[in-house]
């Protein structure tokens, strides 16, 4: 039995349909319907983060010349209590009292000063201590990045009613099939998952879900040994070619792509918005298979 019934701001990008999880698996986990799997990696992340939170702030403060303090001194409630928020540290921009959220990334993807995901958490944080404006920053692929988030009143209203929705589900008020998916589909192209069942699907089918399972457990594990493997050619031998029976092997030096530093640029400037730049990618379809604990 659940013994409280609020949502941690963390998992807000996830009942906005742009986290990890879907909404009805993000609702899985917090109804303790589903154990939550952290494997030796990810907890291996999540260590090294917070082990390097803290100079991670004071590398800021000297960069930006401000001081950020109360780091993780407290925890506060939004929206009636339901909404658990705790922030990082405190600072002033331009006069302005600011929260301060960090983060520690090595993800190939995205860069989570660009992630709709911790822009609502920071608007949540806004709301929960009265503020106009949250600074995100921290180390993504080993670089220093940043963004100054201003208060969006209308996101923190749709926060609200993500927010009400989730803990009236918690609290059995609410079916899923009512959650707020106007809001979901406002941000994201997550549309509410139809349960399948054994009569929906044909044997045929069946077998071809199961089969992409896996082969994309296979997949992963090749790409982790040609990865190892390939790190270890190009750190041996450089512009090199030889060949066997079977193939010609080369290892050659590019030049690099020039590309727009965006994260150094949101440090010197940090009250220049750049994502009002970027346009919106096409919608595409994933298809995740997550093994069974036997």
């Amino acid at each position: 039995m659940k013994e409280r019934f609020d949502v941690i701001a963390s998992s807000l990008s996830s009942y906005f349909g742009v986290g990890f999880n879907t909404v009805q698996e993000q609702l899985d986990y917090d109804l303790g319907k589903e154990k939550r799997v952290v494997d030796d990696e990810a907890q291996d992340r999540m260590n090294l983060g917070i082990a390097l939170e803290d100079g991670c702030l004071n590398y800021f403060e000297k960069k930006m010349g401000i001081l950020i303090d109360e780091r993780n001194s407290e925890y506060k409630y939004a929206f009636n209590e339901q909404l658990k928020c705790k922030r990082d540290g405190r600072t002033f921009i331009d006069g302005i009292e600011t929260g301060v959220e960090n983060k520690y990334s090595n993800s190939s993807s995205e860069c989570f000063t660009d992630s709709l995901g911790y822009e609502i958490q920071c608007q949540a944080y806004m709301e929960a201590w009265g503020l106009d404006q949250w600074l995100l920053c921290g180390m993504w692929q080993g670089k220093p990045v940043c963004k100054l988030i201003k208060r969006n009143n209308e996101l923190i209203k749709d926060i609200e009613t993500i927010v009400n929705a989730v803990v009236e589900i918690m609290m059995g008020l609410r079916e899923i099939d009512d959650y707020p998916w106007d809001i979901v589909e406002k941000y994201s192209k997550q549309k509410q998952l139809k349960v399948l069942t054994d009569d929906d699907l044909e044997d045929y089918d069946k077998q071809l879900l199961n089969s992409i399972g896996k082969l994309k457990a296979q997949k992963k594990a090749i790409e982790d040994k040609l990865k190892e493997l390939e790190d270890y050619a190009k750190t041996h031998y450089e512009d090199s070619k030889w060949e066997d029976a079977d193939f010609k092997y080369s290892i050659s030096t590019s030049a690099g792509k020039a590309t727009f530093d965006k994260a150094t640029f949101s440090i010197e400037n940090p009250t220049i918005d750049i994502m009002k730049y970027y346009k919106e990618g096409t919608p595409f379809r994933t298809i995740r298979c997550t093994a069974k604990k036997k």
